[in-house]
């Protein structure tokens, strides 16, 4: 007898879980900067080099985990990776406490390679849960708003505990989370996903038992642009809680609160996002692109009112407008490529974001060390509006109806 179906929205609330959780490491461990600062001794240029390089080995390991998950399982992805990077933070909280807090950085970067596995596991088995789903855009702006969300919860969570024990309880803390978001996967995903079967696509010549084809043309320029959207969005936040408390003169609980209500707010405008990409789903990469543009612009205000507090609160709204492009390009990603195939492209896809995500603090870092704040927002500034401009030679191919995309991209 074969095994049952996944209940679509049980795979929905385990991923998000778990989504939230690795989140709590890659976007909200930024928000222990300051205890970082303080308790590790690190710089501005240190710290951004550290959640730099931790992005870069993702960057690297993504593709690798992406090629596993179409050969293995999605399962089989997630609930490992889940719980190798959990050991890795166990073993940097041990480290910190001895202060061996070089040692703490390196097996951060590690739970970087091993934090890459459960986002492509998360996104292959939704996809097999939701490729021709009325509800494909929200599904999939929900499992993008558990990434600021769990980064906020982690980012408001995390600078409490460490003030109160230190960074390894707070590393601990986050470890735990982990190693319960993989129980909840392995037990969600016992069974194998609801896979739709690859339509073949005019022009190809794909023939029955041959891989589908992947429409590389269409999703080029999106590939490229999340590098630079990426870096810009990354290159915020990893440094929003150190500008606010070393540049604005905020707390410690100030900036961690600021962080956290970015973190939410952006989730929000994420499922947001979804739903407009349902509503209106020839008009995916224009949306990327406008929030891009509204990105960039308060950025350069930001650069230039810099001397004055409204520049930290419109750094904020840049914060949150940087995040609100995310689940645009997964939904245009999982639209058209099939199934079967979807492991190497969100590899590939992931692999750019983590590129940009990892380039971005530590690029930054150190022009804010030698020139200051403001030279650093504008060049995130101009990475933002360089994506937009790749991006928009998308916009076109993309207002058409998907089939008329496809079969327009097969016959490049």
């Amino acid at each position: 007898m074969a095994p049952p179906l996944r209940k679509t929205w049980l795979v929905l609330i385990s991923s998000v879980f778990a989504q939230a959780a690795i989140s709590g490491l890659q976007l909200g461990l930024p928000a222990l900067g300051p205890a970082i600062h303080v308790e590790a001794g690190f710089d501005t240029a240190t710290i951004g080099l550290l959640f730099g390089l931790a992005g870069v080995a993702a960057a690297i390991a993504v593709i690798a985990w992406g090629r596993i998950a179409d050969r293995t399982s999605d399962r089989f992805v997630s609930v490992v990776g889940l719980l190798l990077t959990a050991g890795a933070l166990v073993l940097a909280g041990v480290a910190a406490i001895e202060n061996q807090f070089i040692w703490m950085g390196a097996l951060l970067v590690i739970s970087g390679i091993s934090a890459a596995a459960p986002s492509i596991g998360i996104i292959k088995n939704m996809s097999g849960s939701f490729t021709g789903h009325p509800r494909l855009g929200l599904a999939f702006g929900t499992r993008q708003a558990a990434v600021p969300i769990g980064a906020g919860i982690a980012g408001l969570v995390l600078p409490i505990i460490a003030l109160q024990a230190g960074i390894a309880a707070a590393l601990t803390a986050l470890a735990v989370a982990l190693i319960v978001a993989g129980i909840a996967m392995a037990v969600a995903l016992r069974h194998p996903g609801r896979q739709s079967p690859p339509a073949p696509i005019t022009g190809t010549g794909t023939t029955q038992g041959e891989q589908p084809a992947i429409p590389w043309p269409l999703l080029a320029p999106i590939l490229i642009a999340a590098i630079l959207l990426t870096a810009s969005q990354v290159g915020i936040t990893a440094l929003l809680s150190l500008y606010l408390f070393t540049a604005r003169g905020w707390s410690y609980g100030g900036a961690a609160a600021a962080f956290t209500f970015v973190m939410l707010t952006a989730g929000a405008a994420r499922v947001l996002m979804g739903m407009a990409a349902d509503r209106w789903p020839r008009a995916r990469v224009l949306l990327i692109c406008l929030i891009g543009l509204l990105t960039a612009v308060l950025l350069i205000i930001v650069a230039v009112t810099g001397e004055y507090q409204i520049s930290a609160v419109l750094l904020i709204i840049a914060a949150i407008s940087g995040m609100g492009w995310a689940s645009l390009p997964v939904t245009v990603i999982v639209a058209a490529v099939p199934t079967a195939r979807i492991g190497q492209v969100q590899g590939i896809y992931n692999a750019m974001c983590w590129f940009g995500a990892g380039f971005a603090p530590i690029i930054i870092g150190l022009v804010v060390q030698e020139y200051g704040w403001p030279l650093g927002w504008i060049l995130l500034a101009i990475s933002s509006i360089a994506g937009v401009i790749v991006a928009s030679t998308r916009v076109r191919s993309v207002l058409v109806a998907p089939e008329a995309a496809m079969e327009q991209t097969s016959g490049q």
